[in-house]
């Protein structure tokens, strides 16, 4: 992974925008699980949010990208069934988790760094059933 050179807090999270709404979800999860970063992206691997104080969120969305990839070929030439997440875990026992969803047919993947003997699990949980709501509002509402 990748740390960014001059790490600022980033401001503090809009709610009245998508982005906002979602970097808040992330934020919450972050100071919760004492994750180090919580990125939103797409299976194309562009970030959409981001709550990270360290990492380089474009790395991390770029690397989910991979890393799904490999999952959809174990499911694929091994026959795994679907899988719903994939982590990474260091010598240091940092673990990178990403989690796949769906939302209205379109594909996301939460990705979080996790520090060693946490848990991350209800967290990642709830975070994709806020984020599956939040999308589904703004949908909603750009439809009416």
């Amino acid at each position: 992974m990748s740390i960014k050179e001059h790490s600022q807090p980033s401001a503090a999270p809009n709610p009245k925008y998508l982005q906002g709404q979602l970097e808040s979800v992330l934020h919450r999860i972050n100071q919760e699980g004492e994750f180090k970063a919580s990125i939103l992206s797409t299976m194309e691997g562009f970030s959409i949010a981001g709550a990270s104080s360290q990492f380089d969120d474009v790395v991390i969305s770029a690397l989910a990208s991979i890393v799904q990839e490999a999952s959809r070929r174990a499911e694929r030439y091994i026959g795994f069934k679907r899988m719903d997440e994939v982590s990474l875990v260091d010598d240091d026992k940092f673990r990178l988790v990403c989690r796949e969803f769906v939302v209205e047919g379109s594909q996301f993947i939460l990705t979080v760094v996790v520090p060693p003997n946490k848990t991350y699990r209800r967290l990642t949980n709830e975070a994709i059933k806020e984020i599956e709501k939040i999308i589904q509002e703004k949908r909603k509402k750009s439809n009416e």
